[in-house]
């Protein structure tokens, strides 16, 4: 049992030191596609229409393993939470030195509350969005979850191309 005042587990625990630097430039509608490539008949089945709208040219510099593992972990989110069908779509938009890539989805439930997950904010180890949150804090980014105003949620996940830059280097 721990002290009160003792600090916390990060979202999900493991040292900078042991965590995979293999990183390299990427593009980002590439990785997106060999990342749900595996669910295309997984989708089919579910009735669930996957639109990928993410200019062919954008790259940014990742950690592959990581960000494959962070995009199949919001496809299985997807299924699980659209059993009667539904579109999930995939878009992107870099503003500010930001990538935002937004993953959302069209279930008919919503978040009870929007969150922000990020390195900092302290989680429960056993979280479905573990290998998200794993990304975004090796990337030093964040990812929201909202509901969206015409229906569904979104997964928006945040990287800051200057530190994803910076820790290829």
């Amino acid at each position: 049992m721990s002290d009160s005042h003792e600090p916390q587990n990060q979202i999900f625990p493991f040292r900078e030191d042991v965590a995979p630097r293999t990183t390299r430039s990427v593009y980002l509608k590439e990785a997106v596609s060999q990342s749900i490539a595996e669910f295309t008949k997984r989708f089919t089945c579910n009735a669930i229409d996957v639109v990928v709208d993410i200019p062919a040219n954008l790259t940014f510099t990742t950690n592959e393993s990581l960000f494959h593992s962070a995009i199949k972990c919001l496809c299985e989110e997807a299924i699980t939470n659209m059993p009667s069908g539904g579109e999930l779509v995939f878009t992107s938009v870099v503003q500010d030195r930001v990538l935002e890539l937004e993953i959302a989805d069209s279930r008919q439930g919503y978040l009870q509350s929007p969150r922000i997950y990020s390195n900092s904010e302290l989680q429960d180890e056993t979280d479905a969005l573990q290998p998200v949150c794993q990304f975004v804090a090796i990337h030093g980014g964040l990812v929201k979850a909202q509901n969206c105003p015409e229906g569904g949620v979104a997964f928006t996940i945040h990287l800051p191309l200057a530190k994803a830059l910076r820790s290829a280097a």
